[in-house]
């Protein structure tokens, strides 16, 4: 019986530092992504002006937008998404109601996976009253 156990055991730490060992696709560091958004948003529930941005992410599904100038910074959750390829460049994805510009999705260069923003209290509002976004707007970044 206890050579049994010792042997679960042994089988379960070693499975236990496989799977530590794993890096999914989507937890692969990448480098600092920037982007120029020419337009006022929303991510979740905090407006950001029109400005030079770069986003890290910093911690399991954390990202970190900075303004360039250093005066606007946020943390944010992102959910991993997949994505059919891999871009060239990094892609910002904002979805537009009636002149609000919600950071929707950031999809990262040279790698299939990228980030799916949650979604504020306004966006739900205008979801829920079945406001389509009248618009996707896409920038490029670096």
């Amino acid at each position: 019986m206890k050579k049994h156990l010792a042997g679960t055991a042994v089988a379960v730490i070693f499975a236990a530092m496989t799977l530590a060992s794993a890096t999914p696709s989507w937890a692969q560091e990448s480098a600092p992504m920037k982007v120029k958004v020419p337009f006022d948003f929303m991510v979740e529930n905090d407006r950001m002006p029109a400005a030079d941005y770069t986003i890290q992410r910093i911690v399991n599904g954390h990202l970190r937008l900075q303004s360039k100038d250093g005066r606007v910074s946020l943390t944010v959750i992102a959910l991993p998404a997949q994505a059919k390829s891999a871009p060239e460049k990094a892609h910002f994805i904002f979805h537009c109601y009636a002149g609000n510009c919600f950071l929707a999705n950031i999809w990262t260069p040279g790698l299939d996976v990228g980030w799916q923003l949650l979604a504020g209290k306004f966006e739900q509002e205008l979801a829920r009253n079945k406001t389509a976004p009248l618009e996707t707007a896409t920038v490029l970044g670096q």
